[in-house]
């Protein structure tokens, strides 16, 4: 017995131009979605690298606090106080 049906080319043709093009758009989104992360990823880099140099600024500020320079600076300008043998002067206007 002979086949029945007998597939044309055409059919092949349009198989696979469906295939062609489900795969055409399933890579597109998936390029798209790859491009999004891909900028994700890039703007929290740049956080992370802004977050780093103020990490570094505040250690210089915590390490600053630290020496006796910083409590003279405190001591003077927030107490007002003066060293031994130090005259103060006041502006009278």
């Amino acid at each position: 017995m002979v086949g029945k049906y007998h597939i044309k080319p055409r059919f092949w043709l349009m198989l696979s131009l469906t295939a062609a093009l489900v795969f055409s758009v399933s890579f597109l989104v998936a390029r798209n979605r790859l491009d999004a992360a891909a900028a994700e990823v890039a703007a929290l880099e740049a956080q992370r690298d802004q977050l780093v140099r103020e990490i570094g600024t505040l250690q210089d500020e915590i390490n600053f606090a630290q020496t006796d320079e910083y409590i003279e600076r405190a001591a003077r300008d927030e107490l007002g106080l003066i060293m031994p043998g130090e005259v103060r002067y006041v502006n009278a206007n």
